[in-house]
């Protein structure tokens, strides 16, 4: 922009693939999680939702190779597992201990 004219500026505003790109990552990647996360608090707990809401950095990769052809990395792959990894660990965590809690209660 800086030496450039406002033309070429806005001139990816005339590519459909572009602005269906932008539409998705800014409506169902950002907007749409945003929601699904309200949603998903108003039904589990926080502790668990906030494991789960790493998971909008996945669909933001995924969605970035698929419509922006941006490349994919070795680093994304590992962060996508340990994302991955850390919320099936926690999920499994909070499960168990709620069930320790639920027999301590009965043996009281």
């Amino acid at each position: 922009m800086i030496e450039g004219t406002t033309g070429e500026f806005f001139q990816p505003f005339s590519n459909i693939k572009f602005l269906l790109a932008i539409l998705y990552l800014g409506i169902l990647s950002s907007l749409g999680t945003s929601y699904l996360s309200n949603y998903a608090l108003s039904k589990i707990a926080a502790a668990q939702m906030s494991v789960f809401s790493n998971v909008a950095t996945l669909i933001t990769i995924i969605a970035g190779v698929l419509f922006l052809n941006e490349a994919f990395h070795f680093y994304h792959l590992i962060g996508g597992i340990m994302i991955i990894i850390g919320a099936v660990a926690v999920r499994r965590y909070l499960t168990t201990s709620k069930l320790m809690q639920k027999s301590n209660q009965i043996r009281l």
